[in-house]
């Protein structure tokens, strides 16, 4: 008499058992992600600090060469005050780029025309790693608009222009050109001004106690200027009236921080909602560029370099009084303080 043959038995999993593997493998996961996205945005913001670092070396060496700082932006004195102009000249960036290793971009660049000539749409256009922080979006879309030219590449940084506005007719707040009041003025003059800028010996606050650098956001769509190398003027390339109007203080949410030309358009495009949700609106009232606040994604604040090279984290809660007009010197608070280089007051280390 044979044995019978043993039956061999196959268990697999059940769809209950498969389901739980999976919720706890998404419960893991979920508990992860935090972690992974705070260590990328950790070395994110370790290569946007060391970016901003070496541009600010580069203007030393600049510094070093002419005896002076870059303007921030040229215009034409003739042709009018620039907050309204659509021609564009050469900018800090443009300047500086010898000082960046970029030295056969600048001369690739035609200097007798406009920056927003035709012919020097692809110059304006070369992407520049060195200006971009990682932390950002939106550096694959450049600005463009028919009356300013296409092509223009985008950029993160912007120079300290002054606490006036980015204009030589707003009594009271002009802030651009050498003659403007609040150039001039020792409670308000920045550093990098437009048709002018300041010496070393000439901040008489100290480069350590001074910004030179500070953070710009590129813009939600290819209407908007904000974070735009090449261009020079508010939120493009540099900071103006960025603590003597209402754009206290970095990432400043006020409605109409920002003073630049084709708010409506932007809105239109992007929509108010998704602005206020970002902390990245404009003034739709307004049809010049006069005015724009440092800005970043970093949570907290932004990253600014200061005239002696060194780099600080500004966070967004940094004292910035709220004077519509800067007149004493009891009106400046630590951020006030900062951006201006001939007020001749000490900042407290403590304070930012």
């Amino acid at each position: 008499m044979h044995d019978q043959p043993m039956q061999l038995r196959y268990r697999g999993f059940t769809l209950v058992e498969l389901l739980v593997v999976i919720a706890i493998i998404g419960i893991l996961v979920a508990l992860l992600l935090p972690a992974v996205q705070a260590a990328r945005e950790s070395a994110r913001r370790s290569e946007c600090q060391n970016r901003i670092k070496q541009l600010g070396l580069s203007l030393q060496n600049y510094h070093s060469a002419h005896a002076t700082f870059p303007p921030s932006a040229y215009f034409d004195p003739s042709a009018g005050s620039p907050e309204w102009s659509r021609i564009h000249y050469p900018n800090w960036v443009i300047l500086a780029l010898p000082y960046i290793e970029e030295q056969a971009l600048y001369d690739s660049f035609d200097f007798t025309v406009p920056i927003s000539h035709d012919a020097n749409r692809i110059p304006r256009g070369k992407m520049l790693t060195s200006m971009l922080c990682p932390s950002d979006q939106g550096y694959e879309t450049p600005f463009s608009l028919p009356s300013e030219g296409e092509n223009w590449a985008r950029g993160n940084y912007g120079a300290n222009g002054c606490l006036g506005a980015y204009s030589t007719t707003w009594a009271g707040r002009s802030g651009a050109g050498p003659d403007a009041e609040m150039w001039q003025h020792e409670l308000t003059g920045g550093v990098m001004g437009a048709n002018v800028s300041r010496s070393i010996s000439q901040i008489i606050d100290g480069t350590s106690q001074t910004i030179l650098l500070a953070e710009l956001r590129i813009g939600l769509d290819a209407s908007d200027r904000r974070g735009t190398w090449a261009l020079g003027g508010p939120g493009s390339s540099s900071l103006w009236m960025h603590g003597s109007d209402d754009a206290i203080g970095p990432n400043c949410c006020l409605g109409s921080s920002d003073n630049i030309i084709g708010c409506t358009q932007i809105i239109r495009a992007v929509g108010m909602e998704e602005l206020q949700r970002e902390c990245f609106t404009c003034c739709q009232s307004c049809t010049s560029s006069t005015q724009a606040a440092p800005r970043s994604r970093h949570p907290g604040g932004v990253f600014v370099c200061l005239c002696d090279g060194s780099v600080r984290f500004i966070l967004d809660t940094i004292e910035a009084a709220s004077p519509w007009q800067i007149t004493n010197p009891e009106d400046l608070a630590t951020w006030q303080r900062l951006n201006s280089a001939i007020d001749g007051q000490i900042v407290d280390g403590d304070k930012y």
